[in-house]
């Protein structure tokens, strides 16, 4: 598997948040791969059938932060992950 690591960081309305929450979800529930953005590059990642995930939450005055984590392993069967076309939402 081809290895990569991105971050990333931008200011959303709760509705733009939200969709994108969705999108993640969608992509989870119909399973197979997820479509994600490296860079401004799309990369499809084989979803495992079992998945971990950790949050965390903080408050300081004002500012509220809650980070979530999804981590799996992916099948050696799966191959390097490619640009291969993923489901999308209708």
């Amino acid at each position: 598997m081809n290895h990569f690591k991105h971050s990333d960081r931008e200011r959303l309305s709760p509705n733009r948040a939200a969709e994108r929450l969705v999108d993640l979800a969608y992509a989870l529930t119909v399973g197979g791969a997820m479509e994600i953005h490296v860079a401004g590059e799309r990369v499809s990642v084989p979803v495992a059938r079992e998945l971990v995930l950790e949050s965390a939450s903080e408050s300081k005055g004002r500012e509220v932060k809650l980070e979530l984590a999804l981590t799996w392993s992916v099948p050696e069967t799966c191959g390097d992950i490619a640009d291969d076309a993923v489901p999308r939402r209708p």
